[in-house]
């Protein structure tokens, strides 16, 4: 009984937590288009430094600092979905060309095998 009531509670828990998430992603506008995207990274590589400072404070832990990066990444934030999304797109052409090409290939195999 004791198990089954603590894998419930487990299962809530974890439910409420991707739940939770999913909510904030959608809410701060993470799932809208590029622009939404990129004023929300903008407004988080604001606020999160000095979020960390403060719990860092109240912790009494002393962090690293962040390293600088010299790459843009407003420039590169939805690189990885247009990258995806454009192979998604080939990927029926690219099978296509592929089955085709091997199977010149083994033709050419067999008729040279006779």
């Amino acid at each position: 009984m004791a198990r089954r009531l603590f894998a419930v509670v487990k299962f809530f828990t974890k439910a409420g937590i991707v739940g939770g998430s999913v909510y904030i992603v959608y809410d701060q506008g993470l799932l809208g288009d590029g622009a939404q995207s990129c004023e929300v990274l903008n407004r988080v590589s604001t606020i999160v430094p000095v979020a960390m400072d403060q719990w860092s404070k109240y912790l009494g832990v002393e962090l690293p600092d962040v390293p600088k990066l010299g790459v843009p990444l407003t420039g590169y934030w939805n690189a990885g979905v247009e990258t995806t999304a454009s192979a998604l797109s080939a990927a029926p052409t690219k099978c296509n060309e592929y089955t085709r090409k091997g199977w010149q290939y083994i033709k050419g195999l067999t008729a040279g095998a006779q």
